[in-house]
């Protein structure tokens, strides 16, 4: 007696197998993609505080060259430390 070839679970099981490969596979390199772009993210903006902090340093850099002048050290004594010559009489206004 011949019996017709059935097919059992067996297809079922690997169309979800494949599926379930399909779908993780997608998961893994989207994660990645989006990895990437947070870290292009991040490289952009470390290369702006980049350039920012040199820019800085550039304006620090000529302040120092100026320094060493009489002019310079006067106005920052006055500014700062709120120093004067002795002869000069100070005026202080307090406000209630």
């Amino acid at each position: 007696m011949l019996r017709p070839w059935r097919r059992g679970p067996a297809r079922g099981y690997l169309l979800a197998l494949a599926v379930v490969m399909v779908l993780g596979l997608g998961w893994v390199f989207g994660t990645r993609v989006v990895a990437i772009r947070d870290a292009a993210a991040e490289v952009r903006a470390l290369r702006a505080r980049d350039q920012a902090v040199h820019a800085e340093i550039a304006a620090l850099r000529q302040k120092l060259v100026a320094a060493p002048l009489p002019q310079v050290v006067e106005r920052e004594a006055r500014q700062r430390l709120h120093w004067g010559f002795p002869d000069e009489e100070r005026i202080v206004i307090v406000r209630r």
